[in-house]
């Protein structure tokens, strides 16, 4: 058992994310292809005497430490194992807040792994429930691999994507309200997936997920036109295959699968929008890739 862990908290990917219907406990069923890709938070933990959370990076003072989740994932891991797990740990916050990306989740999801490892843990009765209960995207990032993502995050389908692909994110570093967002959604959208699970296999292509939409899009840029600015302009974009939002925003990315035309993009974005968040990255398939 390790006393000290050093981990990657990699941003999520929504390729797609269709709204299904709302339930009646208020919260919507979705469909939603997510994957990673090799960047995001970074994570640093080491036993202590008493829990202690600092927080550093370019976003690190845009983030609050009271009501983090990745305290509340502390708190709730000492009542289902009954114990205490004290550990100082370093976030390196390298990702825009409310992106979209769901880095609280994937910080919350790797600390969870961190202490299961620190502490020698076993799953116990009732984790999965833990998982879920801090958020609707906390199962996929802790399981750590690319899932066909069904009801309200409970449910994964793991598969991988069969090319590789570049992207690139740009964020204009604007909060959207993913809560306004669902209250604005004013009906169910088809159901697109039932039958595709049906002959679903372990590899899925492009066309699977670039035919799809994010629903969430048209009400994101309602709340902020830099969305659609950033959308018009990755689809100018040499190379580029595909341009969307993901998760409820503000990150929107471009797909290539050429480095260079990758490169070029960038370039472009950066020379365009001079005080957003611009970063290249890699699709994974799973976190043991990066």
């Amino acid at each position: 058992m390790s006393s000290i862990l050093k981990k990657l908290s990699p941003a999520k990917i929504n390729l797609f994310l269709e709204v299904k219907n709302k339930r009646e406990d208020g919260y919507h069923n979705i469909e939603s292809l997510m994957t990673f890709c090799n960047y995001g938070d970074f994570l640093k933990i080491k036993k202590s005497d008493k829990f202690c959370l600092k927080l550093n990076g370019p976003f690190g003072v845009d983030l609050e430490k009271k009501n983090n989740l990745i305290e509340k994932a502390k708190y709730k891991l000492e009542h289902l194992y009954k114990r205490k797990f004290d550990v100082e740990v370093i976030l390196t916050k390298n990702l825009p807040i409310a992106s979209g990306m769901a880095g609280g989740s994937s910080n919350a999801a790797t600390f969870i792994k961190c202490i299961k490892e620190m502490f020698d843990l076993k799953d116990v009765l009732a984790f999965d429930d833990l998982l879920l209960s801090l958020g609707a995207d906390v199962p996929f990032c802790y399981h750590g691999r690319t899932a066909l993502v069904r009801g309200i995050g409970e449910k994964l389908n793991f598969i991988d994507i069969k090319e590789n692909y570049y992207l690139l994110l740009i964020n204009p570093k604007i909060e959207i309200s993913t809560q306004k967002i669902f209250n604005e959604l004013k009906e169910s959208k088809k159901n697109y997936l039932d039958n595709l699970l049906i002959n679903l296999k372990e590899t899925v292509k492009f066309d699977f997920f670039s035919e799809r939409e994010n629903h969430l899009q048209d009400y994101a840029i309602s709340q902020s036109e830099e969305i659609k600015e950033i959308l018009t302009l990755m689809d100018t974009f040499k190379g580029s295959l595909l341009s969307r939002m993901t998760g409820s925003g503000a990150t929107c990315f471009a797909l290539f699968d050429n480095i260079n035309d990758l490169k070029h993009a960038e370039i472009s974005a950066k020379k365009k929008f001079k005080n957003y968040w611009i970063k290249s990255s890699k699709l994974v398939n799973s976190l043991k890739h990066i």
